[in-house]
């Protein structure tokens, strides 16, 4: 039997501070969106002077550093050291993201989602010099873009992964466009 709406509650009712801390799922997901802003943040600084082997900058391995520690405490003991390179920085930001992107196939924009994980498994064929990476590169801009030209280059598909990351936000925090 429910109790009358005026029933008095045992306790106290819940502190403030208890009802404003996030759940699992909303840490989980802010965690992918800072992730994928740094990513793109990465990626920027790679397309401005074409040089992924250049280390990262240390902002950039801060804010890595920060996310890790939030992620799980075996990030945190394997150190990110300031020498990382920009592309290895990228690599592991891509890593977090496929674990942390795993999206149940109810989801309103599971598609989208789906897709912006698959191209985030073609990310490797962005610093792949080889010609076999052609395809894999205009398959990721495909997935982001649905732009079905064959030739996309490394520029055209960081740039399309880049928005993508910008834009994470809107699959992951769906209501709030319409609230």
């Amino acid at each position: 039997m429910s109790n009358p709406p005026n029933a008095r509650r045992v306790g106290g009712p819940p502190s403030w501070v208890e009802l404003a801390r996030p759940d699992s799922e909303q840490c989980q997901r802010f965690l992918a969106e800072s992730l994928s802003l740094l990513l793109a943040d990465l990626l920027r600084s790679v397309l401005a002077d074409a040089s992924p082997a250049l280390p990262a900058e240390e902002s950039a391995v801060e804010r890595y550093r920060a996310l890790a520690e939030s992620l799980a405490d075996g990030e945190s003991r394997r150190r990110t050291t300031l020498g990382i390179t920009r592309a290895g920085l990228a690599k592991r930001c891509v890593t977090w993201l496929k674990i942390l992107l795993t999206v149940p196939s109810n989801a309103a924009n599971g598609a989208q989602m789906r897709e912006f994980v698959d191209a985030l498994g073609l990310f490797p064929a962005l610093f792949d010099s080889e010609p076999s990476a052609r395809s894999r590169r205009a398959r990721l801009t495909w997935l982001l873009t649905h732009d079905r030209r064959l030739d996309a280059s490394t520029r055209e598909a960081a740039t399309a992964l880049i928005e993508a990351c910008e834009h994470l936000g809107v699959l992951l925090w769906p209501d709030a466009e319409t609230a």
